[in-house]
């Protein structure tokens, strides 16, 4: 019988941000994280609802990565989701690690698509992609995106 695999402790726990690094390279956020028991159903296996929150949190630290800041702090786009999929395709349970690769795959006048794979050992686990509209803080009506989301989809994967 074999061990098992070690579970991660606290400190694999990360998120790192992977400047574009050539031709058709653009910037990602690469969360590094295991599967809590808040994020499982009675299976021991991901709730699906529980994939959200860690896809907006991967969007947050995309946009702090790339120079956009709370109010307060400097301008953070308002940029609600208008379109957002979700394809399951492998298992992750509870204490799984896992890596959630995130970045602008695309970007209009006004709006932007996002993209996330989560991974566990290479394998593909979760691929989402959500769609946004940059929206004008006064009059909430669609504007501009910032040029720092603009320019994070210059370039194609």
């Amino acid at each position: 019988m074999s061990e098992p695999d070690p579970v991660p402790g606290p400190e694999w726990c990360s998120v790192r941000f992977e400047p574009a690094g050539g031709p058709g390279d653009v910037p990602a956020i690469v969360v590094q994280e295991r599967v809590r028991l808040s994020d499982t159903d009675s299976s021991g296996l991901i709730y699906y609802g529980a994939v959200t929150p860690w896809l907006t949190r991967a969007q947050a630290e995309l946009y702090l990565a790339l120079g956009l800041h709370p109010r307060g702090l400097g301008p953070w786009p308002i940029t609600p989701v208008v379109n957002a999929n979700i394809s399951y395709h492998a298992q992750l349970g509870l204490a799984d690690p896992y890596e959630l690769r995130t970045w602008v795959d695309e970007a209009g006048t006004t709006s932007l698509t996002i993209a996330f794979e989560i991974t566990r050992a290479g394998t593909r686990c979760v691929s989402a992609r959500m769609t946004h509209v940059n929206l004008d803080p006064d009059t909430h009506r669609p504007a501009p995106l910032p040029p720092e989301l603009a320019a994070a989809a210059s370039t194609r994967r």
